[in-house]
């Protein structure tokens, strides 16, 4: 028995934005998430304008990381896309896609990992 599936179904499945490996990160990326953090993401509301942190969320800065375990974008790339239970932190902070969250996270990992600036 073979199993045909409609062109119009397969078009219509389109695959999740994915956390792009740290090797493709570009600088066009991590301007994307810079201006995303300072703009419509609202995280520099509680993470501040330099991610030195605030009264109302962690440093984002090399630390030891509470939610985003080791600053692996993969981590960061989560706590942006689900959120931190019990915290402020939620899910797609200002309705954000999964490809600003891609941004927003290679920005944070870039500022840690490779010295770009806040």
């Amino acid at each position: 028995m073979t199993l045909l599936l409609a062109p119009t179904v397969l078009a219509a499945q389109k695959p999740a934005a994915a956390v792009p490996d740290t090797a493709t990160i570009t600088p066009a990326m991590v301007d994307a998430g810079r201006a995303l953090f300072h703009g419509g993401g609202t995280c520099f509301a509680c993470h501040g304008a330099k991610l030195e942190g605030t009264q109302l969320a962690p440093t984002l800065i090399k630390k030891d990381w509470k939610d985003a375990k080791g600053g692996e974008l993969g981590n960061i790339y989560n706590v942006v896309t689900r959120g931190v239970p019990g915290t402020l932190m939620v899910a797609f902070p200002g309705g954000i896609s999964k490809g600003d969250a891609a941004n927003a996270a290679a920005y944070v990992w870039s500022v840690n990992h490779r010295g770009a600036k806040p």
